[in-house]
């Protein structure tokens, strides 16, 4: 779905998603542009900050709470960094390494999604953003996934950073007894 600018006062932003199941991959099913009111980016958003407005979301959607994971928190953190710096808003590494890769390489063996977003200026134009689109809302509604990690990295001044701001938000299930250190 693709809205056009006509309101100068506004900005257009790319938008990413992809749910993955606890053992297969479900590709990424959309491309999704998005407006959203001009903001001054933020650069940092605190865990609490992030799940006071992911679960405010959920309380709305009649869904259970979500609480933050450092072990998810460092897959969204890796992915924001390297679309930062590489000004791509990817699924993949840079390497071509798979989210579900990142996942069982930080050792997280439970299901997960991953949500991407370039440009979006604040946690609550992305959030509305992934609300909007079908692909992004399904892995923010889905009731198995209680645990998240949000990342938000800028990007350099260069011609190569098309979007400025880099959005990953990674939730996964509780991961099976066996997997939890």
């Amino acid at each position: 779905m693709t809205f056009l600018m006509t309101d100068p006062t506004r900005r257009r932003f790319l938008l990413i998603s992809s749910g993955f199941a606890a053992t297969a991959l479900a590709g990424c099913a959309s491309s999704y542009v998005m407006t959203t009111p001009r903001a001054t980016p933020v650069s940092y958003v605190s865990p609490s900050a992030a799940q006071a407005a992911l679960n405010a979301m959920r309380r709305d959607e009649d869904l259970p709470e979500v609480s933050h994971n450092a072990t998810l928190q460092a897959v969204a953190d890796e992915q924001a960094a390297i679309m930062a710096r590489t000004g791509n808003v990817a699924h993949t590494a840079e390497s071509g390494e798979a989210f579900i890769t990142r996942l069982r390489r930080q050792n997280f063996w439970g299901g997960a999604g991953e949500n991407l977003a370039g440009g979006p200026p604040t946690l609550e134009a992305v959030i509305d953003g992934w609300m909007t689109s079908p692909t992004h809302h399904r892995v923010m509604v889905n009731p198995d996934y209680r645990q998240f990690g949000l990342a938000v990295r800028r990007g350099p001044s260069t011609a190569n950073n098309s979007y400025g701001t880099y959005w990953a938000l990674v939730m996964g299930v509780t991961p099976p007894a066996w997997a939890q250190v």
